[in-house]
């Protein structure tokens, strides 16, 4: 993180290109210190109790809402008494305009000590954001204030029962009535920390209702808060709280609207649009809360491995229990690697717009601006998903490893660890699967994204090519990114057999640009030459593998799979 901070950031230009104008770097950065300082000390204080009190579960409450369990409501006081909410929403409306990446750390260390409470946190910056980019001036007003100081929690409400990654199939509706307000009326299920002040729904608008069903337009992004302004209720209400394998803290609720009163965020029919901004955000949430379950189960894990003593010695100089944390120590940091680079271009990207929306730039240098915004606002539409998918991935694969380490105590709830993998394994499926992501990823690919990404990746590994430390393993990456392009080539002459073979195709490329992103860490510091040594290593074998997986089985494969699934639905 402080490498980041401290290095691998270029904060004098990117301030810079958001104020318009000179900055204080010294100054800003050393607030962002101060603020991430604070925030791992209130972190590391909240584990210890999170951890005593996992199995609580949120509960609902009297006015038709619901709550987390008292633990995790006196952290979010503390937090909230410490002015650390909704951190990245602007100065004017109490904020501090918190870069992408700062607040992606700041999540990723809550999650590390408790991620149900990093769900709240999550959630209510997100919720936050989309106001902030799509509210009126009067709503913005109106509500960010409330974000800021803590009074005011938010989720997002999308799935229904028939409505889940297909979004066209929103049943709930949405009337503008007379006083340009919204009745919201429906059913959504699913949804993390319902129990919130306000909502963020997606409901299809009533005059579009027949033309625009099974189809994402006609969608409208409504915020409906759970009270109105004279401070009684609104029509809107939990009726269920699911029983969960994992972070039980987190209140997932069926939330009910009847003739609930709300306000549209930016156009009508539009919100599906700004929805995807939400969503696209907490992907990027998610894959931070990913890696801070990493992190703790990779230093559970290496605490009990150095007192746990089995044959005389412990058991991390055991080479398999030795190579086993260290591999978990290296993807952890690879999974590092690809969303701190993704936060940075999004905080780029943010920037960019900042400044063009001030409207006071010469032509010449607004065109450049929109130039480079088109292209890297391309490439965080590919790493999003791709950050989400190995974050995920990877957490569900370190948790389930530190398990092991424990052996048979680690299937217990005697030890954290086995909460740390309960915990882990919704992460591959909300905010879409990862079979979701790769095929996002792939509708990018098929796009042109991966050319914009790759093209920048060449040009770092070109760089490398006079640091004697880093030219030969610049050049084993060049040759995964050659892999990458071969698969290509086999896939995309069949749709079918590239939607079969989106997930290998993803962990190719997330190889690739992990890899890049290793080395260039390296240039700040030296000692970090092991790690990208390690992944690059083992990863250059995988894509090789993977890429004469991908030509040699592509002939008959969808049939046969066909086949193998109908032993298992047919009669005998």
């Amino acid at each position: 993180m402080r490498l980041y901070l401290d290095h691998l950031v270029d904060w004098k230009r990117l301030l810079e290109i958001r104020s318009g104008g000179a900055v204080d770097v010294n100054v800003e950065v050393g607030a962002y210190r101060t603020i991430l300082e604070t925030a791992a000390a209130l972190a590391a204080s909240f584990e210890s109790e999170a951890r005593k009190n996992w199995a609580a579960e949120a509960e609902l409450t009297p006015d038709g809402g619901a709550q987390s369990p008292p633990h995790i409501r006196q952290a979010y006081d503390q937090l909230r008494e410490a002015g650390l909410v909704s951190l990245t929403v602007g100065e004017q409306y109490g904020g501090y305009g918190l870069p992408a990446l700062l607040n992606g750390i700041f999540l990723e260390m809550i999650s590390r000590a408790d991620p149900s409470l990093m769900m709240v946190l999550g959630l209510q910056t997100g919720a936050a954001s989309d106001i902030e980019e799509y509210g009126s001036d009067e709503v913005k007003g109106a509500f960010l204030p409330r974000f800021t100081s803590g009074e005011v929690q938010g989720c997002m409400d999308l799935t229904e029962p028939q409505a889940g990654s297909d979004l066209g199939g929103i049943v709930t509706r949405a009337t503008v009535l007379p006083d340009g307000r919204v009745q919201v009326d429906g059913q959504k299920i699913y949804i993390s920390n319902g129990g919130a002040e306000v909502h963020l729904v997606l409901a299809r608008d009533d005059d579009k209702f027949e033309q625009s069903r099974g189809t994402t337009q006609g969608l409208s992004l409504v915020l409906v808060p759970r009270h109105l302004e004279d401070g009684s209720r609104n029509g809107v209400r939990v009726t269920r709280l699911e029983k969960k394998m994992g972070i039980h803290g987190s209140a997932t609720c069926e939330v009910v609207f009847e003739s609930a009163i709300g306000h549209t965020l930016g156009a009508a029919g539009e919100g599906f649009r700004a929805m995807l901004d939400l969503m696209n955000v907490a992907r990027l949430g998610v894959a931070s809360q990913a890696l801070g379950l990493c992190e703790a189960a990779l230093h559970d894990a290496v605490a009990y491995a150095h007192e746990r003593k089995q044959f005389g010695k412990a058991i991390a100089e055991q080479p398999m229990v030795m190579a086993m944390l260290a591999n978990m120590t290296v993807d952890t940091e690879a999974v590092r690697a690809l969303l701190y680079r993704t936060y940075r271009l999004l905080d780029l990207d943010r920037a960019r717009k900042a400044a063009l929306a001030g409207g006071n730039l010469p032509d010449a240098e607004a065109s450049a601006i929109r130039a480079d915004l088109e292209r890297d606002t391309a490439r965080v539409r590919l790493l999003t998903p791709l950050c989400k998918y190995f974050a995920t991935e990877t957490c569900d694969n370190i948790t389930r490893d530190a398990m092991q380490v424990f052996g048979g105590i680690g299937f217990t709830m005697d030890a954290d660890v086995a909460k740390l993998h309960a915990d882990s394994l919704i992460m591959t499926v909300y905010e879409g699967t990862s079979e979701i992501q790769a095929s996002f990823a792939l509708r990018e690919i098929g796009k042109g994204g991966l050319a914009v990404v790759f093209k920048e990746i060449r040009s770092e590994l070109a760089a490398m090519a006079d640091d004697p430390l880093r030219a030969d393993l610049a050049k084993r990456v060049e040759g995964m990114a050659e892999r990458v392009e071969e698969s290509m080539g086999v896939m995309f002459s069949d749709i079918s057999y590239a939607l079969l073979r989106a997930k290998l195709l993803t962990e190719m490329v997330i190889d690739v640009i992990a890899s890049c992103e290793l080395l260039e860490q390296v240039v700040a510091d030296r000692d970090r030459l092991d790690i990208a040594k390690s992944f690059i290593a083992r990863h250059a074998i995988k894509a090789d593998y993977l890429n004469r997986r991908i030509a040699e089985n592509a002939e008959g494969l969808l049939e046969r799979n066909a086949r193998l699934v109908a032993r298992v639905t047919s009669p005998a």
